[in-house]
């Protein structure tokens, strides 16, 4: 199973980013009567910028997760596992990878059908967090299928 992905191009961005386009797709869900005002609700103020800082986090001066791949992986794993909001973690988790993924121009959102990317968000919703890096290989995996 891969543990690294392979697009190293820099791709940054903040938590106010995410909490931006999170809360335009808590609107729209609202509009279409499909979620409530809990949605991307963060539990505690700073949660996803503590997630933000995670993902792209570096020691000795090398990022922890070097490629676009795994940085994406990762927040989609982080959201959906450490519930920073008090609804819609799953659908948050997956709604920020593909954002991602789009941002940095990788083709990956194009592989997930929405029937494919609802199964791998309620796979790793749950799965065991001992098996996180099964479950990030997995969709690196994913990510690399030509």
């Amino acid at each position: 199973m891969p543990t690294t992905g392979i697009n190293k191009r820099q791709v940054k961005i903040a938590a106010k980013d995410l909490s931006r386009v999170l809360t335009k797709l808590k609107h729209e869900l609202i509009l279409k009567k499909e979620t409530s005002k809990l949605f991307a609700q963060e539990r505690e103020r700073g949660i996803f910028a503590g997630i933000v800082g995670d993902v792209f986090q570096s020691f000795d001066g090398k990022d922890l997760y070097p490629s676009v791949e795994e940085k994406a992986t990762h927040l989609f794993y982080f959201i959906i596992k450490n519930h920073p909001s008090t609804d819609g973690n799953k659908r948050s988790g997956a709604f920020a990878f593909i954002w991602f993924l789009q941002k940095a121009e990788i083709p990956g959102p194009t592989r997930f059908t929405p029937e494919a990317l609802t199964a791998l968000t309620l796979l790793i919703a749950e799965s065991d967090p001992r098996k996180k890096e099964r479950m990030v290989g997995l969709v690196l995996l994913l990510l690399k299928k030509d």
